[in-house]
Order: structure tokens, then sequence, then C-alpha cells
């Protein structure tokens, strides 16, 4: 048999660490053991990031083999294959082959004291499969064959071998250099530094006495599954395919699902790493109801029966003295799209509350109310198909680090554009994983997106390469725009002193757009998360627009999760309790308000499925909104942030424990899950938390006692009440290879919706045969009743240009309605936030999603998580590092002008403007391992006036050494 290797292609990896992941609940490794690690590599010298998979050379000569004492020896070298594996029955411990490996490629099992290496998933390929992290790679960069096989193809396909034979060993292991640079032939990874918030062994020994359960550090034996389910994850909104692999009421293995079309087996490391969460001892298992003061932590166990009756005694109280608008539910992300939009909204309408948020009003709000009014519909255009999205000729991402926060969609969309030769462009203030991969960087002043959008369209008209056929004929109010944006100047020239950014960028951006062969813009919550939030959306989707990228393969509009057209439930109109109140105001900013000082009314009760002290602006103030409340039911899976603040921590089941639909994915697909194991001690559904507090108010009715099982709910209820999900049943999405369905899907047996609005096709289901669902059939950009509704919130439907008041250079911000200027609009030069800088609050905070393994406080009780990246951090340029005394590691304070402040690990880095700061969400102070606190102790959250969306991204603060 001839000689077997893997194959790594370093402009493919992304430092993801899903072979991390896999590698370890296959082999059954537990913490500080290793076969395979991800290690993260920036030049001090260039802004610049490599990823390096460290694993076993499988050597000719190998030195570990050389180094052991033992005879005979605890290593060996199959002849055929060439693969050297581990004999742990022989092997004493005593470290020799650790230290002889010249690649750091061995590890050590600290527990029953042997050597680990990897030796391909030898038990995988005994049954005819390949290495686990081979299979789950979410951006293929890692391949797995015969030796020869492996460097023809790097040969046919023009790529550079790396030559890592410095130590005459015969390494077989095939590195492939990134593409495009000049320093072939050389070690172009040389003096490149890990950054300690990643990997410092002074950080590891907490996890010494971290509890591990099957798959990890349990016998071979005990890894086989006796059944395979297909699902989808459940962490993020992605919903990708998976396999659960399960031994009796045991998750024992997650992996992709290669029977897949799409995503052929790719999955991310959060996906895995949910294995930690089915079998965590960190779980809620039982109610909990407070004993201490709000804000103690002090709890005692009670019954569901007591739990609930009381949470509804205190409710129906709550509506005598206050009114039922004084109840707030605030639901997300780890809830699921059945209760957000099912169990919970029927329950508010029976019981008369307009206060309901999701976490879609700290995602993208923005963005569905632009949509709403642009494209009449909430259903994105591309998928994530060859056909589609993967003949784009070139990928522009605005403030979208994809790479991080949806690392499979992104691996699809690189290996498309390697394939095709396509290009790609990062607009962001950091080179984040996702920009180490592009042809061109553009690190724009943060919160300027929309100055750079509006001077790219000027350049646009101005050079006439807009598409003139396109605007005459679907773009209404066209000339409007064209007219405002030349009559107020904004010009790359007047961008640039804005954004940060070139004149001469600018111009070469917007050429480059319109003279690309379809172009995908991809925008998240860099562009989201502002006080422009709605404004800016519009901007970028017109720019797809007069360039014709709007219903068309290759060519769109993105931002993150696309949403069907909701229906309304099938309440009876007798049921239905209409509020005698309107919204106390869009944004959780507002519900603060109305806690705390009863503006316009009281807020006296909660019931959140989420943690708003770590995720709401102003954490402090959060805290002081829920102690003022009469009620706060908190429904979860762990105790974080807000269960100290809660009267009842109601254990919630997840996933495969409840079943049903998690997420919707942003190229429309719905991802379903049967319930495959009970959830841990007495956790609940939220569909059965709904039902039984529904139960006690008197809603049993409506809220029947067999929508407890989601398949029935999914069914009888929830897609019948919106068109766009009708065709799509259970029984069909359990026949699916993913166990999806792409919508619109408005009929039963309907074949799935491809490319949406494509030219000479009419929308799913629309009367009128329209092509966009709009009352003119047009991208709608301008007519006289926009202006009105804009108008209305302090705006102009016209794309003025403003940022957050917290941007330290001058420009217009948003006030009150009113408050001078256009609108809400104010153009005074007394700036507040260059208020703030003078006063030496001279650095931009940038907060954001952290790397892949980490998603929100979920997988901080994830024990893999936490070795992969452990401390909150903060990123800073070498030039502020230098000026405060901070070396890479070192402990830095972060402090803001109204008294917040924030401790974090220094990450030392060119990669990101001299003048920002990032820090990461997703930490807080009471999660088990590292314990850090959240960066939303630092932000206030000004909002979008149209949407409500906060602005979490860009704050003014000053950075000293801790």
């Amino acid at each position: 048999m001839p000689r077997l290797n893997l194959m790594i292609d370093l402009e493919r990896c992304i430092g993801c660490k899903s072979c991390e992941a896999a590698c370890k609940q296959v082999n059954g490794l537990g913490p500080h053991e290793y076969r395979t690690r991800v290690q993260w590599l920036g030049d001090p010298d260039v802004p610049d990031l490599d990823f390096l998979t460290v694993t076993c050379q499988q050597c000719e000569r190998p030195a570990c083999l050389r180094a052991c004492p033992v005879s005979p020896k605890a290593l060996e070298k199959d002849p055929d294959t060439g693969v050297v594996s581990v004999d742990e029955s022989r092997c004493t411990g005593c470290g020799e082959c650790v230290a002889a490996c010249p690649y750091g490629a061995m590890g050590y099992d600290p527990v029953e004291h042997h050597a680990v290496k990897c030796d391909l998933c030898a038990p995988r390929r005994a049954e005819g499969g390949g290495p686990a992290c081979v299979s789950v790679c979410p951006t293929e960069a890692l391949s797995f064959g015969r030796h020869d096989d492996l460097l023809a193809r790097a040969r046919d396909a023009g790529r550079h071998v790396r030559d890592h034979d410095h130590f005459l060993q015969g390494p077989g292991t095939i590195i492939l250099d990134r593409m495009g640079r000049p320093e072939h032939g050389r070690d172009t990874l040389a003096g490149r530094v890990v950054p300690k918030a990643q990997d410092d062994p002074g950080r590891r020994g907490v996890l010494d006495g971290a509890a591990v359960a099957t798959p990890y550090r349990v016998p071979a034996a005990e890894r086989r599954a006796d059944r395979i389910e297909r699902g989808g994850c459940n962490i993020c909104f992605n919903g990708c395919p998976v396999k659960y692999h399960l031994r009796g009421d045991e998750v024992i293995g997650i992996l992709g699902n290669d029977d897949d079309p799409i995503f052929a087996g790719r999955v991310c490391p959060k996906s895995q790493m949910s294995l930690q969460m089915y079998a965590g001892n960190q779980r809620l298992t039982r109610p909990l109801k407070r004993v201490g003061a709000r804000g103690e932590g002090r709890f005692e166990p009670v019954s569901w029966e007591h739990a609930l009756d009381d949470i509804a005694a205190r409710l129906r109280g709550v509506r005598e003295r206050h009114g039922p608008e004084a109840l707030a539910i605030f639901l997300g992300t780890r809830t699921g799209v059945l209760t957000i939009m099912g169990y919970a909204r029927l329950f508010q309408q029976l019981w008369g509350t307009p206060n309901m948020l999701t976490t879609q009003i700290l995602c993208d709000e923005g963005k569905v109310q632009a949509l709403e009014r642009v494209q009449g519909s909430t259903n994105l255009a591309n998928i994530y198909t060859r056909e589609d999205i993967g003949s784009a000729d070139l990928h522009v991402y605005i403030g979208d680090n994809q790479a991080e926060t949806r690392p499979v969609n992104f691996g699809l969309v690189n290996g498309w554009r390697l394939e095709r030769g396509a290009r790609m462009v990062v607009v962001d203030p950091r080179l984040t994983a996702t920009a180490s991969k592009a042809d061109r960087w553009l690190a724009i002043r943060p919160g300027t997106d929309m100055a750079l959008g509006l001077a790219l369209i000027g350049h646009l008209f101005t050079s006439g390469l807009h598409d003139q056929a396109f605007c005459r004929d679907w773009v209404l109010g066209w000339e409007h725009w064209r007219d405002f944006i030349a009559a107020e100047g904004y010009t790359p020239e007047w961008a640039a002193p804005i954004t940060g950014l070139a004149a001469a960028d600018i111009r070469w951006l917007a050429e480059t757009i319109a003279a690309a062969d379809g172009c995908m813009l991809y925008l998240s919550r860099g562009v989201n998360q502002h006080a422009n939030s709605t404004q800016c959306n519009r901007v970028f989707m017109f720019l797809a627009a007069i360039t014709g990228n709007w219903g068309r393969p290759g060519g769109g509009f993105s931002n993150v999760a696309s949403e069907p057209d909701w229906g309304p439930l099938p309440v009876p109109e007798t049921r239905r309790k209409v509020p005698e109140r309107g919204p106390v105001g869009p944004s959780v900013t507002d519900w603060a308000n109305a806690a705390l000082q009863a503006e316009p009314y009281p807020l006296r009760a909660l019931i959140t499925g989420n943690n708003p002290v770590g995720q709401w602006p102003d954490s402090e103030r959060t805290q002081q909104a829920l102690a003022a409340m009469d009620l706060v039911v908190h429904i979860e899976l762990f105790r974080n942030a807000t269960s100290e603040w809660a009267d009842y921590v109601l254990p919630a089941a997840s996933g495969i424990e409840k079943g049903g639909v998690s997420r919707l994915a942003e190229d429309r697909r719905i991802v379903w899950n049967d319930r495959m194991i009970p959830p841990p001690g007495e956790a609940r559904s939220d569909h059965w938390i709904w039902v039984e507090l529904g139960r006690r108010l008197g809603f049993g009715d409506v809220l029947e006692e067999r929508y407890k099982d989601p398949a029935v709910f999914w069914d009888e209820v929830f897609r019948q009440a919106t068109p766009d999900l009708r065709g799509v049943t259970v029984e069909r999405l359990r026949e699916q290879p993913g166990r999806w369905l792409r919508t619109p899907l408005r009929e039963e047996g309907a074949p799935e919706a491809g490319t949406l609005y494509l030219e000479g096709t009419a929308f799913p289901g629309d009367p009128e045969g329209r092509r966009f669902p709009t009352p003119s059939g047009r991208l709608e950009f301008w007519s006289e009743a926009q202006e009105q509704a804009f108008a209305a919130r302090g705006l102009s439907a016209l794309p003025f240009f403003y940022g957050d008041a917290e941007q330290g250079s001058p420009m217009p911000w948003f006030a009150a309605e009113g408050a001078g200027g256009v609108g809400g609009l104010r153009r005074s030069a007394r700036h507040p936030g260059a208020a703030d800088a003078a006063a030496g609050f001279d650095t931009e905070l940038v907060t954001g999603r952290p790397p892949a393994p980490q998603f929100h406080s979920w997988t901080h009780y994830f024990w893999q998580a936490q070795e992969m990246w452990p401390d909150l951090y903060c990123q800073l340029h070498p030039d502020k590092a230098s000026a405060i005394g901070v070396g890479d590691g070192d402990r830095v304070r972060l402090e803001t002008p109204d008294g917040g402040s924030l401790e974090a690990r220094a990450w030392v880095t060119r990669g990101i403007r001299p003048e920002s700061v990032f820090v990461p969400i997703g930490w807080g102070e009471g999660q088990p391992w590292h314990p850090w606190g959240s960066v939303n102790r630092l932000t206030r959250g000004h909002g979008d006036p149209f949407s409500g969306q906060p602005n979490l991204k860009l704050h003014r603060c000053r950075v000293r050494r801790a």
C-alpha cells in the first residue's frame, strides 16, 4: 500500500479549529491531550495572519520512534502506509518522543500518562473511512490520500509545496503555501508569533479538574454508536446538517452530515462541541427560586408545579396593578424559531402585551426594516450553491467576518472563489480571519460604512458605471437618490477623511464592483449594530441594485439570516387581547427606561430566554432595570449573569432534547431535528413551558396540550400561518438527506425555491405576478409614502449621512426628533464623541464575535472551547501598546467617559487600525473556567431611530496597563 498522508492548504485554512474538535471526540481525548492543533500566527512587522495545523508529519525517519527507550518500542511505523502510531500498552510516559519531535506534533495524556499522536484515525481507516479532521473541515483545507496522488494534485493546480524538511526527518505531510506570495522557496512562517490570549501554558491548569463525559477519555468500545440520526446544529442560525451518533440516551459524537449534497460533512467546531452541552455537568436541571436579594445568586430548588403556579399568580398581580402591557418578553438564539415566532407569540397575543423583542433587535433588525421597504419581503435572494453564489466574480465583505461567524458558508465561498479565480475584498477595521484570505483589506474607520457606500454610489453615477437598464426598469426612486447624492457632494474625496480610506481606494472598489460579472455584497453586524443601521443597509442595497446585482445568480445583497414573510398566527379574535397601549419603544434601552422611570409606562415583569445582562448595552443599567421589576423569569441551559437577577430560573431543554426547528439559515433553509434524547434532570422544552404557563392563565384552548409535540405544532399551526412555509411538512423534512428544505415553499410537493427575483419570474405566491413583492413590483428606494414613513422617525427616505454620537470625528449624528438639522439629525461642530476624544478617550472601541469556537455565553460552559480560546482579549496595534507600555498577553484596562471599565488580555497585532481596539462579546464573571467581565459594561447603545437597533460597535474609550 502506498504511503498515506495529509495535505494542508494554507490558502484555505481559517483557523477555526474544527479539526481539533473532531480529533478529540473521535479519539476520546480530554483536556491537554492533542493529536492535532491549529495555531494562529501573526506577523510582528506587517498586517498578516496565517493558520498552521500542527499534526504528525508521518516522517520517513521519525525522531519520536528513534527516541523511544522502551523495548520493544512503544512507537511503530507501518511499513506499508508509513503511518507512525503509539502502542499505549507499552508506553511508559517518559516523554522522550514528545521532546524529540521537532515539529511539536506529539501530545501527552496527563491522566493515563502516555504519549498521544495522530495515526490518521486508524480505526476509521480500518472501516473504510478517513481521518475525522478531513471529514469536517469547513474550508476543505485538509485532504487525505496517497502521498503521490496528493502531490500530483497540487502540481496540477499549480500550487507551491512548502519545504519543511528542516530536520532531515522526511516529513510526509504536504503543506501548500499561500498563493500569490513572492516568498516561495523560504519559510514564510518564520518569525511569526502565536498570540498569548490563544495559547498560554499558564492558563491551561484551570481545566485540570474539568468533568468530561463520553466520548472523552473513555475506551473505544464505549465510543461506538448504536444508531446515527440526521439533524441540524442548533447553536447558531446557520443550522449546518450534522449526524448525531447515539448510544442509548447518550450523544457520543456529532459530525457533519456527509450525505448532504451541498455541505458534504463540513461542520464548525461549535457543532461538535455541543456534545459538551448535552453531557455537561454545568447544566441547569431543576427549577430554582430566589431566596436572597436580587443579584446575590441565592436560590433553592422547587418543583415545576410550585414555580409555574407562583409565576402565573405573580403575573396576574402585575396585570391587575399595571395592565397586561407591563409584561415584557425577550427571546432569541437558544429558544429557537418555533418558540420565538410560535409558542411565545401565541402567549403574547393571548396575554395582550405589545412588548416582545428577540435578539434580532441586537442582530439585524435594521436590515429587516430596510428589506421590507426596499424589496417588500424579508426573503434574501441568493443561495449557497455553485450555480448561484459560487458563480460570483467578486465577493465584498463589509462589516462581516464570515470566516469566524459562519465558517462553513465561508468555506463554500472561498472554495468557489479559488476554483473560479474570483476576487475577494474585505472592509473592516480589523484584519479578521476573513480579511486574511482577501485580495484587498480596506481598514475602514469603524462606524463610517454609510459614508463609504454613498461615495461608491456617487462615483458610479459620476462615471456612468451604473446599470442604466436595471435602474430604469427595476429601481423606483433611483433618480431621486442620484440627484440627492450629487447635490450633497458624496464623493470619494468627501468620504476619504471620514472613513480613513484613500479616495483612490474608494474609486477602485466602485469600479471593481461595476466591472465584475456578478458581485456578492455581504453585510453583517459590523453594519447593523450602529445608530444608522436601517439607512446604511438601504445604501448598500442601493449599491447592489444600481450595479444590477439583485435577482441574478452570482450577484446580490446578503446580511445574516433570511426570514420568510411571516403570517399572523391563528388566535381567535374572541381570544386575542389587543393592547390598549403601544410598545414602550423599539429598543431594549427603552425597556430599561420603562423599568426604571416608568416612561412611557412601567414594565414590571420580564420573561427571558437569553442573557440580557451580558447582551444588552450598559450591563450595569440592565441589572438596575431587572432589580426594579416585580417578576423576572429566566429560562436557560446554564446559569449566567442574568440568572442572578431572576426570581425564577427554569431549566431548558435544547436541540435534540426537545426537537423542532432551531433557527433560520441565511439562504432560506429550514432545518428539522427530531427529539432524540431526554433532557437532563427535570429540564423541559420551551414548548412545554409556554404551554404549561398558558394553561395556568386560561389559554389552554389555544395553547393546546398536544402542541407540546413540536411536530404537531409545526404541521397544524406554525407552517399553516405563513404561506412561505406551507409546503414544508415535517414528513418532507425528515425525508431530506440533510433534514432541510429551502423556502419559500408554498405548496406540499412543490419544488424548492432557488435564486429569487430572477428577471422574467414572479415572486412565489404573488397574485399580481410581480417580480418584487412591492407595490410597484420594483425595488423601492424613494416614494412619497416612504418619505412620510421616514419623516415620522426624524429621517428622510433620501440617504442623509450620519454616524454614531460616539464617533470621535465631527460628523452629523442622530439626536432626538426635531433637534435641528434635517429631522432628528444634528450637524453641530460640538460633537459629543469629539468632546470625549478631547478629554482623553482617544480610542475607538469595536466589539464583535470572538473566533469560531466561541458563541455568546453558551460555549463558555464547554471545556474544549475554553481550551481553544480561554481569555477575554483586547486587540490593539503595536503603536498603541508601546505608548501605554503593554506587551502581548499583559492585562489592560479599558475605561469609558461615563465610568464603565473592563479588564482583558492584550493581543498586540498590526491587523487593526492604530486608533482602534477590539474586544469580543460572550464572557461573563460567573463562567466556570475563565471568568471575565462583559464588554457591555462599556457600551451605551444609542439606537437607530427607525429600527431601534442599538450601537454596540463603536464607543470612545481609553486603554491603560492594568
